[in-house]
Parts: structure tokens; sequence; C-alpha cells
């Protein structure tokens, strides 16, 4: 909805493109890739790929997950109601075990990033851990308030200011948060029409207890291409020197001139 009638499935824009030996390009590759690969690197070897009944061309796009070397299966979200709705719908298949989590329409820098965030809440022995990284708009994203040893003491979502110039990007939670959560959005309510938030999950999480860390990027970069906006930022960041050739090398193929 936030593109308005141009209908594209923002998960699938192709802003990145695979090239041969010589430099000459191949195909263009889905944004969403970027977050595959990501769970992929961090252990995962199954992923939940959550849908609404309008985007089925992202079944057709990602098919299997094999060229990912990642089995993927695929829930529909009835109604958009927020990411905690969607992960309560995914609970029962996610079980007890650990889940790795990644935003199919942001790129994120360094490419293992969420494979560093999973090793920190293991580490941590927490419930929750979260990449946080340096954002230049953190009143429209997820600012995170985190302590000097790394455990997080608060977690905002689109604040309104900029107090704290960061956002979380990927996270990583054990099976007590996935309960937690889903137990939560049961019993709350956003109000007609309005989405619950992820980071107010995380919030209500650790004021509820469960001990939540965050893994800080400095030198990171988090870009979200959910919003015009957004889209219009990472199209001049990915121009900036060095910046593409990273990405790139998160997709393992090598970078062309486009």
């Amino acid at each position: 909805m936030r593109f308005g009638a141009s209908g594209y499935a923002k998960e699938l824009f192709p802003l990145l493109f695979t090239t041969d030996a010589e430099d000459r390009l191949l195909e263009p590759r889905p944004i969403c890739e970027l977050a595959l690969r990501a769970i992929r690197a961090a252990g995962a070897r199954r992923c939940v790929v959550m849908v609404s009944s309008e985007k089925a061309e992202v079944l057709r796009v990602l098919a299997h997950g094999g060229g990912l070397d990642l089995s993927l299966a695929y829930l529909v979200q009835p109604e958009p109601l927020g990411l905690p709705h969607a992960l309560r719908c995914a609970a029962p298949w996610l079980g007890d075990a650990d889940v790795v989590f990644a935003l199919p329409d942001t790129i994120v820098l360094p490419s293992n990033a969420l494979q560093e965030v999973e090793e920190r809440r293991v580490r941590a022995g927490a419930d929750l851990a979260l990449g946080v990284f340096p954002v230049e708009e953190p009143e429209r994203l997820g600012p995170v308030e985190v302590g000097p040893e790394g455990d997080v003491d608060r977690i905002l979502d689109k604040p309104g200011h900029r107090a704290v110039m960061n956002s979380w990007g990927v996270a990583s939670w054990s099976a007590t948060f996935t309960r937690f959560c889903a137990e939560w959005d049961e019993k709350g309510t956003a109000g007609p029409g309005r989405e619950r938030a992820l980071g107010h999950a995380f919030e209500a999480a650790r004021q509820a207890g469960l001990r939540v860390v965050a893994r800080r990027f400095e030198s990171g970069l988090f870009l979200d291409i959910g919003t015009p906006s957004g889209l219009r930022r990472a199209l001049q960041v990915l121009g900036e020197h060095g910046v593409l050739e990273q990405v790139q090398a998160a997709l393992g193929v090598s970078t062309g001139g486009g």
C-alpha cells in the first residue's frame, strides 16, 4: 500500500544483478534474496516465509529455495496485522526452534551481521538479541537504547525524534520469545486498521523480564526500502563507492558496472 498504484511487491525489487567473470550482467536478483542468504549464513536450514494473499508472485520467484541451499515454507497472513501477528501465525511451525529473523525489504551490512547477532545471543544466554545499526532517520525506524555492557535498556518504534541515532535491523531469539510474542499479540489489540509493531513486542518482552542484548555495528549499514523515500535513499547509497560491491559480495557473485 505504501507504493500506491504501482503494484510493486517491494520484496521483489531487482536492485541487484549477478554477473559473470567478465563482468557481464546476467540476471536481476530480488532484494529479499539478501535476507534469505543472511538467514542461511547464520546456520538455518529451513525458513518460514510469511506472505499476504496478494503476493503469490513471491512464491513463484523464490520457489523451493534450492538455489539458496535453504528449504522454504510459506504461510499466508490473512490480514495485514503486523509482524507480531505474523510471528504468531508462524509459531506452530517454529515450535521450540531458535529463530534468526531478517526483513525482506532491507539491505544490511556487514553481510554476516545476522550470524554475529545469533552468536551474541548464544554467548549471552539471552532470550533475544538485536543487530543495531547507525541510521539517518531513526524517527521512522526502531531505535534501541543500549547499555555499556550491551544489554538493551529500551526499544522504541517510530519515536518521532532523533534522540538515538540507530535502529535494529536483524534479530535472533529463542523459543521463549516466540511463545511470549504469540501470547502478547493474542491478548492485545492495535485498534481498527492499525498494525502492531515488532519493536513493541521486543520492548514488552524486555519489561516482562526476558533478557535482551544487542550487537552494535558502528560501521554497519541498514537500508529500509519499504517506503518510496527509503527506496530513493537506498538507490543513492548503493551508488556510493564500495557499497554496491559489498552487497553484491553478499550474493556470492562478482560485481559488474551496472
